[in-house]
């Protein structure tokens, strides 16, 4: 019986140390696999051409991630292991064809609406010669009944059209009337109610002002308050550590970020040698800082823009774990952020 329990511990032991012994090598490949980025670009200002490639691989190229622009067009595709992901395109040249369709369908479309066009008239016509025809019989119908009888028929539906002539007069001028002093009472209505509008307005526009017065004054009071803590906080030794911590930790990050590989040559003129002159001032004052070989050549002659760019580097996640222990171990920066936390909720 015990030989059996010690067998079970055995086996058991033997499992959680191949789970443990998985996961500290896990844990070793995310920190000390690395990112390794890279690109190229190649461009010419004067034919508007600009193409450029970049990968991004992690773990031998197991996991990768590649983007691709050429002629306008933008391409971004990934990889893990054997599995592709769908790679999502941008819009460039290629939407042309569908722009040309699009331009037919337009084209045919005028042609179409004439067709309708010309069967609506048809039927028109049609219309018009049956009403014609319609006309013609109701004419021709009337002529049989004897000529005393069609006179008196005559004076008798002048004798009504008069008389309705006469009521739809006065029932216009009524109507007219009342149209009248419905827009005089409707002008009344509208100029007393963009009155109390013009007057609503100006009273929020007022308290608007006054509330962001009164804000501007608080802030200032605040600010005149605080300044004597501000300066308090910006002068004391312990915050002075922390600041500078944390600037040495973002520049040993920085440099195991930047590009161990970088190379750049351009060619580069305006048509002005003004602005030629200025760009080039700006690159000599950031050239002692880039990596690598760099070459600028400026042109004062002629308006060109040429040049082509290649980089490489790594990032490993050990760096960054590195660099947030260095900051977050110190007491100085710890006490700092305490401080940065209690003037935001004084402030608030």
């Amino acid at each position: 019986m015990l030989h059996i329990l010690l067998l079970i511990l055995k086996i058991a032991g033997i499992i959680l140390a191949a789970i443990l012994g998985i996961l500290i090598l896990a844990l070793l490949i995310v920190l000390f696999v690395p990112f390794c980025y890279q690109g190229a670009a190649k461009w010419d200002g004067g034919q508007r051409d600009l193409r450029a490639q970049g990968r991004i691989s992690w773990l031998f190229g197991l996991v990768e991630l590649r983007f691709v622009l050429r002629d306008g067009n933008a391409s971004v595709k990934g990889r893990i292991a054997w599995k592709k992901l769908g790679g999502a395109r941008a819009k460039g040249r290629e939407s042309e064809p569908e722009a040309a369709e699009e331009e037919k369908a337009e084209e045919e479309r005028p042609v179409k609406d004439e067709s309708r066009d010309r069967q609506k008239e048809e039927k028109h016509e049609e219309e018009r010669e049956k009403d014609q025809q319609g006309a013609e019989k109701a004419e021709e119908a009337p002529e049989a009944v004897p000529a005393p009888a069609k006179a008196a028929a005559q004076a008798e539906k002048a004798h009504e059209e008069k008389g309705l002539e006469r009521g739809a007069r006065i029932e216009k001028d009524a109507a007219h009337d009342e149209k009248e002093g419905a827009q005089a009472d409707r002008g009344h209505s509208k100029l007393r109610r963009t009155a109390e509008k013009i007057c609503r307005r100006l009273r929020q526009i007022i308290k608007k002002i006054k509330c962001t017065f009164k804000k501007i004054c608080d802030k200032i009071n605040l600010i005149t308050e605080k300044k004597e803590q501000i300066a308090a906080f910006l002068s004391n030794e312990t915050h002075k550590k922390a600041f500078d911590v944390v600037k040495k930790e973002c520049i040993r990050l920085l440099g195991s970020v930047l590009p161990k590989q970088f190379s750049l040559s351009a060619r580069f003129g305006f048509e002005d040698p003004y602005h030629t002159g200025q760009l080039l001032a700006g690159i000599a004052v950031l050239y002692p800082f880039l990596p690598g070989d760099v070459r600028v050549e400026p042109d004062f002659e002629e308006r060109i823009f040429r040049g082509k760019a290649v980089l490489r580097g790594r990032l490993y996640v050990a760096s960054l774990v590195f660099a947030a222990f260095q900051v977050l171990r110190r007491r100085a920066v710890r006490e700092t952020y305490r401080d940065i936390r209690g003037l935001l909720r004084a402030k608030a």
